[in-house]
């Protein structure tokens, strides 16, 4: 048998320039092991993942799950990790079976170090209504779950106003300094979100704004709110999925890379680990002309100041 100490591991045998676009990158949309079940086996454990993440340069993630919060996740992997300055952040999706969109909930993640929350994914009507693709995965492993979603499916604004639970909740959560990320909503509820995050003086993050239009220049009405759009790599591999990383890059164009962040987002068999599936997204948008500057502003610069936290090397 080898000698541990003397084999080196894959994350020590990495090109030294490999991660070059991602030193100092928070992937704001990393799903841990397992998400949506034990047995849906993917990219590996999180702890074995998060320590290639390091070696590719990447200083942290946000660990989200469709189903439950994933803060004691985050602060076990966090130890698990041992000395280093990786950061992992834990978050919370207001999706029915976690009691949906309530600001006590709200504060109860905060409370147990949750940095973000994200409104309903496959729980939001909009979504139930278009019967998305994690809909369509839990219907395959959860018999019930068609007609649970139905009943149970949660509408977060209604004329253009957010209900006072969803209010209530927004503030909840700005004031206990959370990201606010707008999840799966519909475009009217997320434009509401984002409406009420620009009065309480903080950006909201805009998921997947390329299902919202097939006109990019639409999404100018979130990036006037001070919304940041999250482009992710995720639904550019997806078989089920019509876009391309050159839609992205034309979004990108249009919007300025000021108004954008970069995330994986992957947890499906067919995709590489996140580390690998945002370094290959990354080279993507540089091959297509994006500056070493622009990703870092996407990568770097933006999640820090989401999350409000101080921009490496910034005066």
């Amino acid at each position: 048998m080898d000698d541990p100490a003397l084999t080196p591991s894959f994350e020590d045998a990495l090109p030294p320039d490999f991660g070059r676009f991602l030193e100092g990158a928070i992937d704001l949309h990393v799903h841990g092991q397992p998400d949506l079940a034990e047995r849906a086996q993917n990219r590996g454990d999180d702890a074995a993942v998060a320590r290639l993440a390091r070696a590719y340069g990447i200083r942290g993630w946000v660990l989200k799950s469709h189903l439950w919060p994933t803060m004691d996740r985050a602060r076990s992997v966090q130890q698990s990790l041992g000395d280093t300055d990786f950061r992992v952040i834990g978050s919370i999706t207001l999706n029915p079976q976690v009691g949906g969109v309530d600001p006590t909930i709200v504060e109860w993640a905060a409370d147990h170090g949750a940095g973000v929350v994200f409104m309903p994914t496959w729980g939001a009507r909009a979504d139930v209504d278009r019967w998305g693709y994690i809909s369509m995965l839990l219907e395959r492993q959860t018999p019930n779950f068609r007609d649970w979603a139905e009943s149970h499916a949660i509408t977060v604004a209604r004329d253009g106003e957010l209900t006072p639970a969803a209010e209530d909740a927004v503030r909840a959560a700005i004031s206990r300094d959370m990201l606010v990320a707008t999840g799966h909503l519909g475009l009217e509820e997320s434009l509401a979100v984002a409406r009420l995050c620009q009065q309480l003086g903080r950006p909201a993050m805009i998921t997947h704004p390329l299902h919202f239009t097939d006109d990019p220049g639409e999404l100018r009405v979130f990036t006037d709110l001070g919304g940041i759009l999250e482009f992710s790599s995720a639904p550019l591999i997806n078989p089920e999925s019509h876009h391309r990383v050159r839609d992205v890059a034309e979004a990108i164009r249009l919007l300025g890379p000021e108004h954008v962040v970069l995330s994986s987002d992957v947890f499906s068999r067919w995709v590489p680990p996140e580390p690998e599936s945002l370094r290959s997204f990354t080279e993507q948008l540089h091959y297509l002309g994006f500056t070493a500057d622009e990703l870092r502003t996407m990568l770097v610069v933006n999640p820090h100041r989401l999350l409000g936290l101080p921009v490496p090397g910034a005066a």
